[in-house]
């Protein structure tokens, strides 16, 4: 019987096959494209728990600050923090071309269907579903929550102003936002996200063109366009049999922000290493032990500024961000606002952090985000 199979060469699967690979198992790769071809990302890498590298090869800039709008314009200092725009097609060619010379084989242009994934599962040991959001394994969960919503363009265009800065612009009609995120002086992936509720019969392109509109961005030439569904709820089980679920297969993207390559290294290299330590069986207590928690409080804290609407977002951030600022209305309005905006200013001080022995460090959070957490785990 073969070692280990990866269905998917996208991050999760390519930090898997290099952790297995290095590890000295054998390892095969089965990509339905060519390796670093159509990808739906907006290609911010943001390393929230400073357990991975900065990606070789491939970083456009590391980012220095955010430009937050809400009502207000707020400039977030985040130079302190793993945080990079990447060309990911670049970054995901030069991990493949690294596996390969750990001696992992690489299938492209290879679209395993489920009667052929059926199969692999008889023929390989171990098999990491790394397929993405519609995983090959078949465990798949369609309720409200389930999913963000996305649609992005890539644009070429004069986006010099935005140099080492990301923008990031929160908009009264959906729980959610719209990016910039210049790759180049003369490129940018520009999107929205909607991560919950939203007026009704709202449409994200029609909505996304409207945004073109109001950043003075239609004439830019369209060089892509992506976006689609990213899973924002973890999977019930993450090891089915001998298949274990990594990245978007696993359901691992932030749902606060969307993001998910940084959950997809993680969760493979969490997986490659335990199959390769002989205890797969212990991969979702691994997961569970750095991600998990943070994932939790990911979703109280949307959960949270939903609840409070545009108007108290903007103010928690100009509690935050403003010097000198007064809250308005009552003390317990400010009481409020302080325990809140602590747990904000401690995501984006870079102060959370993790091991991959001893996982999350909850010591870390404010008093607050620990009993909100607790709370939550509870439930």
């Amino acid at each position: 019987m073969k070692s280990v199979a990866v269905v998917g060469a996208g991050p999760g699967g390519l930090y898997a096959a290099r952790e297995a690979a290095s590890l000295g198992l054998a390892v095969d790769v089965f990509d339905k494209d060519a390796v670093g071809e159509n990808i739906s990302c907006a290609e911010g890498f943001f390393d929230l728990l400073k357990l991975l590298a900065p990606p070789p090869a491939s970083v456009c800039y590391q980012v220095s600050e955010i430009v937050v709008t809400v009502i207000d314009t707020f400039t977030i200092d985040c130079s302190h923090l793993n945080f990079w725009i990447i060309n990911r097609s670049e970054w995901q060619k030069s991990l493949a071309n690294e596996i390969t010379r750990l001696g992992c084989n690489i299938f492209e242009q290879t679209n395993i269907t489920p009667e052929q994934f059926f199969r692999i599962r008889q023929e390989y040991k171990w098999v990491i579903d790394a397929s993405g959001t519609f995983p090959v394994s078949g465990q798949r969960e369609y309720s409200a929550d389930s999913f963000a919503h996305t649609a992005q363009y890539t644009l070429a265009g004069d986006f010099s102003a935005l140099g080492g800065k990301i923008k990031v612009v929160a908009e009264p009609e959906y729980c959610g936002y719209y990016w910039i995120f210049p790759k180049s002086i003369d490129s940018a992936n520009v999107g929205v996200g909607w991560f919950g509720s939203r007026r009704k019969n709202l449409q994200i392109h029609r909505e996304l063109k409207r945004i073109l509109k109001q950043e003075e961005l239609s004439e830019f030439a369209i060089l892509k366009k992506c976006g689609g569904p990213i899973p924002v709820k973890r999977k019930k089980e993450l090891l089915l049999g001998n298949t274990l679920l990594v990245g978007n297969a696993a359901g691992l993207a932030s749902p606060l922000h969307g993001g998910g390559i940084d959950t997809a290294c993680i969760s493979g290299i969490l997986a490659g290493r335990a199959i390769a330590e002989g205890r797969p069986r212990e991969y979702p207590r691994r997961v569970e032990k750095i991600l998990g928690k943070r994932l939790v409080l990911e979703k109280k804290i949307l959960e949270l500024y939903e609840e409070l609407g545009h108007s108290q977002l903007n103010e928690h951030l100009a509690f935050l961000f403003h010097s000198g600022y007064k809250a308005s209305r009552t003390l317990g309005n400010q009481f409020a606002l302080k325990k809140e905006a602590k747990i904000i200013r401690f995501l984006l001080d870079g102060k959370l952090s993790a091991d991959f022995k001893t996982g999350l460090n909850l010591n870390q959070l404010p008093l607050f985000a620990r009993l909100m957490l607790r709370k939550a785990m509870m439930d």
